[in-house]
C-alpha cells in the first residue's frame, strides 16, 4: 500500500540527533542548522516555494483515510487552489472525495532555465528515450522501480518564463492504486549548465538538516524515496527534483457510473424502458435530378421519440448544471429525487432504404442496429442527418440502422452550463455528473433496440408487420466527441460489446490545447472574451493546472477512465469488449497521439504498414503497439487513415504532421483537416462492417491493400517520402 508523506512524521528532535551525529565528519565540522522558509506549508507543497501546487500532483496534497481503498484521500485546499478574474478560488469538495490522482495524469512543475533539447528530455517524437536508464526526466512506479513511457513538453502557449510550465504526459496510463515517483536529474539550461536543485529539495537531497518543522517531518519520507530511487538505479546527488504520488482506485473512478447502471437496470428488471413515438417522416427516392424536400437518396425513414430513464441528478428534469443528487445520509453514491425520479430522453432512428422501402410489405433486408454517438456538443438527431451524410450512407450500403440519443453533459444544450464552467471551475463536477446520466440514457437506449418490447414492437420499425431490424445483437459507432466519450461507454455498457471509435483520443487534459476546436472556448478561459460574465483564468499557468485539476474527474466520464476496462480489466458485471479506432492522421481536432496513448491502454492492436515511411514526425512511430497478428482477430485494432502529404495528389490538398507541441494545427499552414474523412471513405466503412458483426462473425478484416497504408480522399501512396 502506498505510504502517505503525513503518516511518516519525525519529530524535530530525533530528527535534529540524528543530523548531529552524522554531520561529526573526518573534518570534525559541527552541524549547523540553516532556516528555509516555507510559505503556507499546511496547505501547500513545500517543495517549490514560488509555487503552492507545484510540483503537481504530490503525496504532500493527501491525507492518510482507512477508509479508502488506496488508503490516501486527496487533500487540496480552497485557497491554494487558482482563483478566477473575480476572486473566487475553485472549491475542491469534488476533488477531494479522490482517494488519488488520474491515470492520465499531466504531470507539472516549474524548472526556472531549463532547456530540455540541452537537457536531452524525452519528446513526443521519441517516447522511448523516457525508458533509457540515464533519461532525465523519469517517472518510476514505487512498487517494481519500472520506468513508466512519458514525455516531456514546457507549455507552448506561452513564452514567459514565470507563466510556463514544465509538463510531463504519460503515453500509456499509469496502474490504477500505484505509487509512482517523478525524477528530474541533470537539468540544463540553453548554455548546457546543470541548473542548481531548488533550496528546500537540495536540504533532502543533501541529507541537510534545517530549523523547518515543515521540512524535517518530511524528511524520513522523502529518504524512503531517494531509497527507491537508487534501487531503480538514480542517484540522488544527480536530482534536481523528485517527488510520488498515488494513482485513485478503480473503485474510486467507476463507482458511481456503475451504481447507477446497476440500480438503473436492477429496478427496470425485465421489463423494456418506457417510450413513445413523436414523429415519423417517410421520404420518397430522389429524383434523377437531385434531392428536393421530402426526398432522401439513402434512408425511407425518419423515426424520433422519447424513453424514460431514471434520473440521478439534482433536478426533477436533470437539466444542464444538474450535479447528481446525494440522499441523506450521503455515502458517496448517487440517489434519485424521490426514489423514483425520470430523465425523459429523446432518440433518433433512420431505417436505410435498403433495408426498407415499402412500409406495407416485408423489410428488403433486416438491419443491424447500433447507438450513434455525436461530436463535440451536437444532438442525438445528427443520425437524422440529410441525404449524402456518411452515417446514411453507411447504413444504406451496409444495412444498418443508427439510433442516437443526446449525450447529455456534452450536447448542444449544455453549451451555456459549459461556457459559465469555463469561467468557474467550481462548477465544473456538475458537468462531468451529468455526462454519466448521459452515459446511462445511451445504456437504455440499447436496451431499447434489444429488448423485444422494445422499439421492434412499434409499428414505426415495422414493414409488413415485420421488424425492419434484428435485435440478436446491438453495437455502437461514434465519432471525434463520440469517440472520446464512446470509449467511455464501451467499458461499462452491457447490452453492447463491439463498437467503432471514429477519430478518437483520450484524456481532455491532452487533448484540448491541440485542438482547433478549443480556440472558440480560450477567451471564456482566459476571461478576455467580449461578454464574459467576469470569470475566467488569465495566467497560462493557472490554466495548465487546472486542465490538468480536471482530468481527476474527467475520468468519471471519458475515455480516461475506462479504457482500461474495455477488454482487459473488465469491470463488475461486465462483459469484454472489441472495439475499432479509425484515427485519421494529423487530425485538427483530435490528436493523432492521445489517440495512440489510448489504443496503447486499450491494449489494440496495430494495422500495418500503419504510414508510408518517413510519414509520420516520430524517429520511433507507434512504439510499444504490436501489430495485428495473423489469422482471424476480433480484438481491439487501431487503424491509420492519411489523405496524403500537402500536395501530393489527395483532392484536398493532403495534410501536414500536426505541431510537436501543445498547439493547434490550424488551416492552412497545416494543410486540411482530415477529421472527418475516415468516416465518408467507402473502404473505411466496409472495415466497420466486417468489425460490427455478431459473435462468431465480427473480426477486424484489412479492407485496404494490405501491402499499403489505409487512405482517404483519393490519395495514392507514392512511395518512401
Amino acid at each position: 500500500m502506498p505510504i502517505p508523506t503525513q503518516r511518516l512524521l519525525l519529530p524535530l528532535t530525533l530528527a535534529l540527533a540524528l543530523a548531529a551525529c552524522s554531520g561529526n565528519n573526518d573534518n570534525n565540522k559541527s552541524t549547523q542548522l540553516i532556516s528555509i522558509d516555507t510559505p503556507n506549508a499546511d496547505r501547500c507543497e513545500i517543495l517549490d516555494s514560488d509555487n503552492c501546487l507545484f510540483p503537481w500532483p504530490s503525496s504532500a496534497l493527501t491525507v492518510a483515510d482507512d477508509s479508502t481503498v488506496t488508503g490516501v484521500r486527496v487533500n487540496l485546499n480552497q485557497q491554494s487552489l487558482p482563483a478566477n478574474k473575480q476572486g473566487v478560488h475553485v472549491d475542491p469538495t469534488e476533488w477531494n472525495r479522490n482517494d488519488g490522482f488520474s491515470p492520465s495524469q499531466m504531470i507539472m512543475a516549474q524548472v526556472p532555465g531549463v532547456d530540455l533539447a540541452q537537457t536531452g528530455a524525452p519528446p513526443i517524437t521519441d517516447l522511448a528515450q523516457s525508458l533509457d536508464p540515464d533519461s532525465p526526466v523519469v517517472v518510476i512506479r514505487a512498487s517494481t522501480g519500472e520506468q513508466h513511457l512519458v514525455f516531456a513538453e514546457l507549455d507552448a502557449n506561452t513564452d514567459d518564463p514565470a507563466e510556463q510550465s514544465l509538463i510531463i504526459r504519460p503515453m500509456i496510463q499509469f496502474e490504477r492504486g500505484e505509487r509512482y515517483i517523478v525524477a528530474l536529474r541533470n537539468l540544463k539550461d540553453a548554455s548546457g549548465e546543470v541548473l542548481e536543485a531548488p533550496e528546500v529539495f537540495r536540504a533532502f537531497r543533501d541529507d541537510t538538516p534545517t530549523d523547518n518543522d515543515a521540512i524535517e517531518s518530511r524528511r524520513e519520507a522523502m529518504e524512503d524515496m531517494f531509497a527507491v530511487l537508487a534501487d531503480a538505479g538514480i542517484a540522488r546527488e544527480d536530482l534536481y527534483l523528485a517527488w510520488d504520488f498515488n494513482i485513485a482506485s478503480v473503485e474510486n473512478i467507476t463507482e458511481r457510473i456503475l451504481h447507477i447502471r446497476d440500480d438503473a437496470f436492477a429496478a427496470l428488471g425485465n421489463a423494456a424502458p418506457e417510450f413513445a413515438v413523436t414523429e415519423v417522416i417517410d421520404y420518397a427516392p430522389c429524383a434523377e435530378s437531385g434531392c428536393e424536400a421530402g426526398q432522401d437518396e439513402y434512408k425511407s425513414r425518419s423515426i424520433t421519440g422519447t424513453f424514460q430513464v431514471p434520473n440521478y441528478l439534482d433536478s426533477d428534469d436533470g437539466r444542464p448544471g444538474s450535479p447528481y443528487y446525494y440522499a441523506e445520509p450521503d455515502d458517496g453514491l448517487p440517489d434519485r429525487i424521490g426514489g423514483d425520479n425520470l430523465f425523459t430522453a429523446r432518440f433518433y432512428c433512420s431505417i436505410a432504404r435498403s433495408v426498407a422501402e415499402d412500409f406495407e410489405a416485408p423489410p428488403k433486408a433486416v438491419a443491424r442496429p447500433s447507438l450513434y454517438g455525436h461530436g463535440l456538443l451536437g444532438s442525438g438527431s445528427d443520425a437524422l442527418r440529410g441525404t449524402g451524410a456518411n452515417i446514411n450512407i453507411m447504413a444504406n450500403s451496409h444495412q444498418m440502422m443508427f439510433c442516437g440519443t443526446d449525450w447529455s453533459g456534452f450536447a448542444e444544450e449544455d453549451v451555456g452550463y459549459a461556457v459559465q464552467v469555463l469561467q468557474d471551475w467550481s462548477l465544473l463536477p456538475a458537468f462531468f455528473d451529468r455526462q454519466q446520466q448521459g452515459m446511462l440514457n445511451f445504456m437504455y437506449l440499447a436496451r431499447l433496440l434489444k429488448h423485444e418490447a422494445g422499439l421492434r414492437s412499434d409499428p414505426a420499425f415495422q414493414a409488413g408487420g415485420e421488424p425492419v431490424f434484428d435485435n440478436s445483437n446491438v453495437y455502437y459507432d461514434g465519432n471525434s466527441q463520440g469517440g472520446i466519450l464512446g470509449g467511455a461507454l464501451m467499458g461499462v455498457i452491457q447490452d453492447v460489446t463491439r463498437g467503432v471509435l471514429g477519430v478518437p483520443g483520450m484524456s481532455y487534459s491532452f487533448l484540448l490545447r491541440r485542438s482547433v476546436d478549443f480556440d472558440v472556448y480560450k477567451p471564456f478561459f482566459s476571461g478576455s472574451a467580449t461578454g464574459a460574465n467576469g470569470g475566467g483564468y488569465p495566467s497560462i499557468k493557472d490554466q495548465a493546472f487546472l486542465l490538468s485539476m480536471a482530468q481527476m474527474l474527467w475520468d468519471r466520464s471519458e475515455s480516461s477512465g475506462y479504457v482500461y476496462h474495455i477488454e482487459q480489466h473488465p469491470l463488475p458485471n461486465t462483459p469484454v469488449h472489441s472495439v475499432l479506432m479509425q484515427v485519421a492522421y494529423g487530425d485538427h481536432q483530435v490528436s493523432m497521439w492521445a489517440a495512440e496513448f489510448m489504443a496503447r491502454t486499450i491494449g489494440a492492436k496495430l494495422r500495418v504498414p500503419a504510414l508510408e515511411p518517413g510519414r509520420h514526425p516520430d524517429s520511433n512511430p507507434y512504439y510499444g503497439l504490436e501489430p495485428v497478428p495473423a489469422g482471424d482477430y476480433t480484438g481491439s485494432v487501431l487503424t491509420i487513415w492519411d489523405n496524403g502529404p500537402l500536395g501530393a495528389g489527395a483532392s484536398d490538398g493532403g495534410t501536414a504532421p500536426p505541431p510537436i507541441n501543445n498547439t493547434q494545427p490550424f488551416e492552412p499552414d497545416y494543410g486540411a483537416d482530415p477529421h472527418s474523412l475516415p468516416r465518408k471513405d467507402a473502404t473505411a466503412q466496409a472495415e466497420k462492417s466486417f468489425f460490427l458483426m455478431p459473435p462468431g462473425q465480427g473480426k477486424f478484416v484489412d479492407t485496404c491493400d494490405p501491402s499499403l497504408p489505409c487512405t482517404t480522399d483519393g490519395y495514392v501512396p507514392g512511395g518512401s517520402l
